[in-house]
């Protein structure tokens, strides 16, 4: 993971949402990329279900600092057809409505999520899986 600028880092996906819906109602390369796009920007988190809560230092309105290195253990990553694929949520709310329990999470900038996924080989990100604001980004390994 890269080392996130807290002063840039202002999490709020306002703006997913709303790129998500238009997306959704116009299912183009334009609307797909200012999805990207957001997700690759200083605002759009992704929360991602773990196999045990997280914790870090330096709380901040609510968000800590994780130290370099730190492992997580992600339990919404599946083996579908040979591919990795990793369900992601764009607030608690829509974490809690795909759970059939209470799950811990860690909450991350989408751009730090993006990064894990590349990385990791995950060749799929469905983000809200099963709701409105469901979407889906894939790429070939």
């Amino acid at each position: 993971m890269s080392n996130t600028d807290n002063t840039t880092f202002k999490p709020d996906n306002t703006n997913l949402l709303a790129k998500i819906k238009a997306f959704q109602a116009s299912q183009n390369q334009e609307t797909f990329m200012a999805v990207l796009e957001e997700l690759q920007g200083d605002n759009a988190y992704l929360l991602v279900p773990t196999s045990s809560p997280v914790t870090g230092e330096n709380p901040e309105k609510g968000w800590t600092t994780l130290e370099k290195g730190a492992q997580l253990s992600f339990t919404s990553v599946f083996e579908t057809e040979g591919k990795l694929v990793m369900g992601v949520f764009t607030s608690q709310a829509t974490l809690m409505s795909w759970a059939t329990e209470t799950k811990p999470f860690v909450t991350l900038p989408a751009k730090e999520v993006l990064e894990i996924a590349v990385e990791n080989k995950i060749s799929q990100l469905i983000i809200d899986s099963n709701q409105e604001s469901m979407f889906v980004l894939g790429r070939t390994v």
